[in-house]
C-alpha cells in the first residue's frame, strides 16, 4: 500500500516523466506556494516586517540565478546562429526572398493581433467597471517606479526608429540591445556570405560558437526546474492575489485576445497554407513554452526554441536559425495586442469622454502605433508596458497625463502574470511563422514532426 503512495505521489508530481511536464508541475507549486508565503512586508513596532524573508530572498536568488545564466548566452546565439543561417542561405537574392517573406507573415500577424485587440477592447471596455478612487490608490505605490522607467524610454517614433540602427554595434552588444545587434548581425552575415572563399573562415568561426552555445544551452537548462518554480513563486509571492480586485475583466479581455490567436489565428494559417496539424507543432514546442511562460522573456527562451525547433519541430537549421532571432525582436504578437487593450483600458477608466469621442481612425492608429512600439520593445519582462508610452504620447495627448504614471502603475501591479501569458504567444507566433517558412521553403521534415517517438530530448 505504501509502495503504491509513493508511486502515486510521484506521479502526481511528475517525476519520472519527460522534462516539460516537471516545469509544469513547478511553475504550479511555485504559484501555490507563493500564495501562502505573501512579499508584502506587515509594520511591527513602527517599523516595516518581511516575515518571510530568508525564504523570498532565497527564491528571488535563485530565480535571478537561472533568468541571469539564460540572458548570458543570448547574445551570442543570436550573432551566431543568424550569420550560420544567412550564409546556409547563399546568395543574396536568396536572402532578400527570405527576409521578405518571413517579413509579411510578422506584420500580417501583428496587424491581426492589432485589430483582434482593438476588437475586444472597444466591446468588453475592461476599464469602465474601475472607479477613479480606487484606481489612484492601488497605482500610488508604484508611481515614482514607473515614471522612471517611462522617462528612461524613447520619446517619439522618429528616436525609436533611428534607435534600431546601431552608431556602435560594440556598444549595442554591450549594452544588449537586440534590435540594433541584429540589424547590425543581417547586414554583417551578408557581406560574409557574398565575399566568397574569404569569407568562410568567419563562417566556421560561427559555426563552432553556434555549437558550443547550444552546448552551454543543455547545461544551463538543467537548472529550468528550480529556476521556474522560484520565478512563480516569486512573482505570486509579491503580487499577491488581492490585486485582481478591480482589473479582473481587463486581465480577462488579455486571456481571451491571446486564446484566440493560439486557438484560431495561428491554426488556421498552419493549416491552410502548410498543412500542419497545430497541436502537432505546439507539442514539439511544449519546453520552449513552459519556459516562455516561466521567464516571461522571449529572448531569455530563445535558446530552448531554436532547439525545440529543429529537435522535434522538423524545422531545418537554415530557417530555424534566420527566423527566430528575429521574431524574438519583431515578431510580439502578443505584445501588440496587449498594447492596443491596455491603451483602450486607460481611456476608458480616467478619460470615458474621450474614448467615446474616439474614431475609427484614431483606433486604427493606436493599432499602428502599437505593431511599431512593440517592435521596439526589449524581449524582457513588461517591457510592452514601458513601451506602451509611445502609443500614449503618439495619439494626440487626449489623455491627461497625470494619469499617465498611476494608470500605467496599476496595470504594473499584475503586468507580470499577464506578461507571462503573453510571452508564450510571442515565442508560439514566431515558431508558427518559421513551420510556415520552411513548408513553402522544402525544409519541413514532416515526418519528424508528426512522430514524437523519433523526437530527441531538448531539456
Amino acid at each position: 500500500m505504501r509502495s503504491k503512495t509513493f508511486w502515486l505521489v510521484l506521479v502526481a508530481l511528475g517525476l519520472g516523466t519527460k522534462r516539460h511536464w516537471h516545469i509544469l508541475v513547478a511553475i504550479i507549486l511555485g504559484i501555490s506556494l507563493g500564495i501562502f508565503f505573501p512579499y508584502p512586508p506587515v509594520t511591527v513596532g513602527g517599523y516595516e516586517h518581511d516575515s518571510y524573508f530568508f525564504v523570498h530572498q532565497f527564491f528571488d536568488g535563485m530565480g535571478q540565478l537561472f533568468i541571469r545564466l539564460i540572458t548570458m548566452i543570448v547574445i551570442p546565439l543570436v550573432v551566431s546562429s543568424l550569420i550560420v543561417g544567412i550564409a546556409s542561405i547563399g546568395d543574396s537574392r536568396q536572402l532578400g526572398r527570405l527576409g521578405g517573406k518571413v517579413l509579411v507573415y510578422f506584420l500580417v500577424l501583428m496587424a491581426l493581433s492589432a485589430l483582434l485587440g482593438a476588437g475586444i477592447g472597444y466591446f468588453l471596455e475592461p476599464g469602465s467597471i474601475l472607479s477613479h478612487s480606487n484606481s489612484v490608490v492601488i497605482a500610488k505605490a508604484h508611481e515614482a517606479n514607473i515614471l522612471a522607467q517611462i522617462d528612461s524610454g524613447p520619446k517619439d517614433l522618429a528616436a525609436l526608429f533611428f534607435g534600431m540602427i546601431p552608431l556602435n554595434p560594440i556598444e549595442s552588444l554591450a549594452n544588449a540591445d537586440l534590435v540594433p545587434v541584429i540589424i547590425f548581425t543581417l547586414f554583417f552575415g551578408g557581406a560574409v556570405a557574398s565575399i566568397g572563399e574569404a569569407g568562410k573562415p568567419i563562417i566556421s568561426f560561427f559555426e563552432s560558437m553556434f555549437t558550443a552555445i547550444m552546448k552551454l544551452t543543455d547545461w544551463i537548462m538543467v537548472l529550468a526546474v528550480p529556476g521556474i518554480f522560484a520565478l512563480s513563486f516569486t512573482t505570486v509571492a509579491k503580487a499577491g492575489p488581492q490585486v485582481f480586485s478591480g482589473l479582473w475583466l481587463y486581465g480577462v479581455a488579455i486571456l481571451l485576445g491571446l486564446l484566440i490567436q493560439i486557438f484560431v489565428i495561428f491554426p488556421l494559417f498552419l493549416h491552410f497554407m502548410a498543412k500542419i496539424k497545430f497541436m502537432n507543432l505546439y507539442k514539439a514546442v511544449s519546453e520552449a513554452i513552459m519556459v516562455a511562460f516561466g521567464t516571461a522573456s522571449s529572448s531569455a527562451t530563445l535558446p530552448i526554441t531554436i532547439a525545440c525547433c529543429e529537435r522535434r519541430g522538423g524545422i531545418s537549421n537554415r530557417v530555424a536559425s534566420f527566423v527566430l532571432p528575429t521574431g524574438a525582436s519583431i515578431n510580439k504578437t502578443g505584445t501588440t495586442m496587449f498594447e492596443v487593450i491596455a491603451v483602450l483600458f486607460l481611456f476608458q477608466a480616467y478619460a470615458p469622454n474621450a474614448y467615446h469621442a474616439l474614431t475609427p481612425m484614431t483606433l486604427l492608429m493606436i493599432c499602428l502605433f502599437s505593431i511599431i512600439a512593440s517592435i521596439g520593445a526589449a524581449g524582457v519582462p513588461s517591457a510592452g508596458l514601458i513601451t506602451m508610452a509611445i502609443v500614449l504620447n503618439s495619439i494626440g495627448g487626449k489623455m491627461d497625463p497625470t494619469f499617465f504614471a498611476a494608470g500605467m502603475a496599476m496595470l504594473w501591479s499584475i503586468d507580470r502574470a499577464l506578461d507571462m501569458c503573453r510571452t508564450v504567444v510571442n515565442v508560439l507566433s514566431s515558431c508558427t511563422v518559421a513551420a510556415l517558412v520552411a513548408s513553402s521553403d522544402g525544409e519541413l521534415n514532416r515526418d519528424l514532426l508528426n512522430n514524437t517517438a523519433d523526437w530527441n530530448e531538448v531539456i
